[in-house]
């Protein structure tokens, strides 16, 4: 049955949920391959897709290398014929924004990663997506930092919309990545307007 609440206007509410796949180019650019992938979804019967994780800046947000981007208009471009594929297939498509942080396995524009503390996570990178190793500690955030990775979600927004033709954006504030590391006391270790209690912890997910 048609599932209209806004801002949702779909034929059912059977959704993709979004999945890493680094299938770009080593640009980040969409790959053809990539076309067909998404188009599989609608054209099965899926009402929304959601994209695997998409980096928002040319500064340190990337965390896999051959991760798409929305950071500019060539990238953006390159979702459009993704974009166009689903809505021909009847249905439609949410681009997810995200930010690694500290969880950086590859960044073709940084040499070193950024978290709102300087703690090094835990775990180690993964094989698959070309890690290796433990990560490495990162730097802790200024507020020039924390406000040029707020203005890349905006922007990678804005390229969703108005280049790529996404009906709309997911937020990813889960899995370890920069919003969730603001989140969760053991990463965000900070002593200012960005840390302690929760409603201070939830502030850069709200200014997102």
């Amino acid at each position: 049955a048609p599932w209209r609440h806004p801002p949702f206007d779909l034929k059912h509410r059977l959704v993709v949920a979004p999945m890493t796949r680094v299938s770009a180019t080593e640009r980040g650019v969409p790959s053809e391959i990539m076309v067909s992938y998404y188009e599989r979804f609608a054209r099965g019967g899926f009402g929304l897709v959601i994209t695997e994780g998409i980096y928002t800046d040319e500064a340190h947000s990337q965390g896999y290398l051959f991760q798409p981007g929305l950071a500019n208009l060539e990238q953006a471009q390159g979702w459009r014929p993704i974009v166009d594929a689903v809505h021909a297939a009847g249905g439609k498509i949410y681009a997810q924004l995200m930010h690694a942080g500290a969880l950086v396995q590859g960044n073709r524009f940084r040499s070193e990663s950024l978290a709102p503390s300087a703690v090094m996570p835990k775990g180690i990178q993964m094989p698959f997506y070309r890690g290796e190793g433990a990560y490495k500690i990162p730097k802790a955030m200024t507020e020039a930092d924390i406000a040029e990775a707020i203005q890349g979600f905006a922007h990678a927004t804005a390229l969703a919309i108005d280049i790529a033709g996404f009906d709309g954006i997911e937020i990813h504030g889960a899995n370890g990545y920069l919003l969730d590391q603001f989140l969760t006391d053991y990463t965000n270790q900070r002593n200012d307007c960005w840390s302690g209690s929760i409603e201070k912890r939830v502030h850069f997910s709200v200014k997102v």
